[in-house]
């Protein structure tokens, strides 16, 4: 669905940004993109959706090369949710805001309001349909863009940092979501600088440092790695490292820790421990 093939980039009179990117990601699958301010995550994200042209190599959505197409046409199968949502945000009321996108399709009017309806449903954006988007907190903010976003049923779904702020609550919100996407073939491509959040949503890792791919791969792999992580400046899981420290195999969430921990304790204390197995 997504592939880069030696891409590199550089803003006009200015320093390289990224050099020698390659990788590609198949649809339905979720993808994290991790790595320090300044290593060209989000430059990465414009390259994708074709507002940015590679300096060199290309970048290929669905096999189509977005040195070929505008921005405008590529947002037909590829959703954008900018790290602020106030970057993207333009109309007065959310629905308006929501069914923007899909007005450009040509769809009639009952298609349009369909699509709003789920959108405006899936992300509990219902009770808030009339209100101006600026006037509304910044997480459900980010939930208009979302929303928007989802709205045009796209193939390829990039997010940049939009777990951001959110509460427990919220959080759980978005992860459903973006677990939907995936179930229903959509690629996620998903900036993030939070480990927790990569650690328990992410099928692959790309681990970016000074403009270059420094490594990819599984969650569990990257962050196995005390290399990879020292030269990103990144941080394993808590889980990860307290999974460790217990002699329990590798876990990635607490869930999985918990799990661990409880079949630790039927295998080396009697019942009433052996009846958690």
């Amino acid at each position: 669905m997504l592939v880069a093939e030696n891409v590199g980039f550089a803003y006009s009179g200015g320093k390289q940004v990224l050099a020698h990117v390659g990788f590609s990601i198949s649809a339905g699958r979720f993808a994290a993109i991790a790595g320090r301010n300044g290593a060209g995550k989000s430059t990465l994200l414009r390259l994708c959706n074709g507002l940015l042209k590679p300096t060199t190599g290309r970048v290929l959505v669905d096999g189509v090369d977005t040195r070929s197409v505008p921005a405008s046409k590529l947002a037909r199968v590829v959703g954008t949710v900018f790290q602020s949502p106030e970057q993207q945000i333009f109309n007065s009321q959310v629905t308006d805001e929501v069914s923007f996108g899909p007005r450009q399709l040509g769809l009639n009017r009952r298609q349009v309001e369909q699509r709003v309806k789920e959108a405006l449903a899936r992300t509990g954006l219902e009770d808030v349909a009339s209100a101006h988007p600026l006037d509304l907190d910044r997480t459900t903010r980010r939930f208009v863009a979302v929303a928007s976003a989802l709205a045009m049923k796209p193939r390829l779904l990039l997010l940049d940092e939009s777990q951001q702020g959110m509460d427990a609550i919220a959080l759980r919100r978005l992860e459903m979501l973006l677990r939907e996407e995936r179930a229903s073939g959509v690629a996620v491509v998903f900036v993030c600088h939070d480990m927790e959040f990569i650690a328990r949503n992410a099928d692959e890792v790309l681990v970016f440092h000074g403009g270059h791919l420094l490594a990819g791969g599984s969650p569990l792999g990257i962050f196995s790695s005390s290399a990879v992580l020292e030269e990103a400046g990144l941080a394993a899981p808590e889980s990860l490292e307290l999974s460790s420290r217990l002699g329990l195999p590798p876990a990635l969430s607490p869930e999985q820790m918990a799990t661990a921990w409880l079949r630790h304790l039927s295998m080396t204390y009697p019942p009433p421990y052996g009846e958690f197995e």
